[in-house]
């Protein structure tokens, strides 16, 4: 068990992201061709506003108060013109980059608009693991439910916001629980051993992130114990809550937030 949760410390905060080459060519490109638009827009615009200046020219000349309609057409065209594209042409990208099922589902809409197209690249370019990772999610849900632990149903992708524990509260019951079930004091040593273990490892492989070091150390130490918990009440029929976070971990990926609506994963 050791190993394998040092195994495990080693993947977290890297996806594999197997296609990212493809996904930056296609970004360069996208980007190639949104400062061409960005110039082209920005030369309709000057050309709109000098009309709009030789027409009002026109209107304070004749000196009669008439708006012609040719003014307002101007006026018109130069708001048109204006209005910023809301995703910068980013669909046509994830269009390109991410998997066909994928298209309906903006995952990297939920990242700051300044951090959308990052997000778009590297979540295409990691499609299996990010499917994984939300799969691991929906297991968790599930395993959580019976303990009276609600997650949210939607699931969120974003950058990484701040350090913050999360699964240590998530496990608090099924870890009571598993401890009070527990009768053999070595088994709990044998869980603490592989504790520390953990939070050093961890420890030694994100040190800016304290947080995080103390999630995982502390869901080693539960999967130990329910591992070594009788098979009966309050334990029968429920599933380990840390094997789903074991294999969102495994892709890369850790929690970010959770809430009564959504769970937010953390796009490393």
């Amino acid at each position: 068990m050791r190993d394998s949760w040092l195994t495990l410390v080693d993947r977290v905060l890297r996806p594999s992201r197997p296609h990212i080459e493809r996904c930056v060519r296609e970004r360069d490109h996208h980007l190639a061709a949104r400062r061409a638009i960005a110039e082209e827009r920005a030369r309709k615009i000057a050309d709109c506003e000098r009309r709009i200046e030789s027409a009002r020219a026109e209107v304070f000349a004749a000196n009669d108060g008439v708006v012609s309609s040719r003014m307002t057409a101007l006026e018109r065209e130069w708001r048109t013109l204006s209005r910023p594209d809301p995703d910068a042409g980013l669909m046509d990208l994830w269009a390109r980059i991410a998997p066909a099922s994928w298209i309906d589902r903006k995952r990297w809409h939920d990242s700051d608009p300044a951090a959308r197209l990052d997000a778009a690249i590297a979540l295409a370019a990691d499609a299996s693991g990010v499917e994984t990772a939300e799969s691991a999610i929906d297991a968790l849900r599930l395993a959580l439910a019976p303990w009276g632990t609600p997650l949210g149903s939607q699931i969120r992708w974003r950058a990484f916001d701040r350090d913050r524990e999360i699964v240590v509260p998530l496990l608090a019951d099924p870890a009571r629980a598993a401890c009070e079930a527990v009768t053999s004091p070595a088994v709990l040593e044998r869980a603490r051993l592989l504790e520390c273990d953990v939070r050093e490892a961890a420890q030694a492989r994100f040190p800016e992130r304290p947080s995080l070091v103390r999630d995982i150390a502390h869901a080693a130490f539960v999967d130990c114990v329910w591992h070594a918990a009788p098979r009966q009440a309050p334990f029968a029929g429920r599933l380990n809550p840390v094997a789903p976070l074991r294999d969102l971990w495994k892709t890369g990926y850790v929690l970010s937030a959770i809430d009564v609506s959504s769970v937010t994963i953390e796009i490393a």
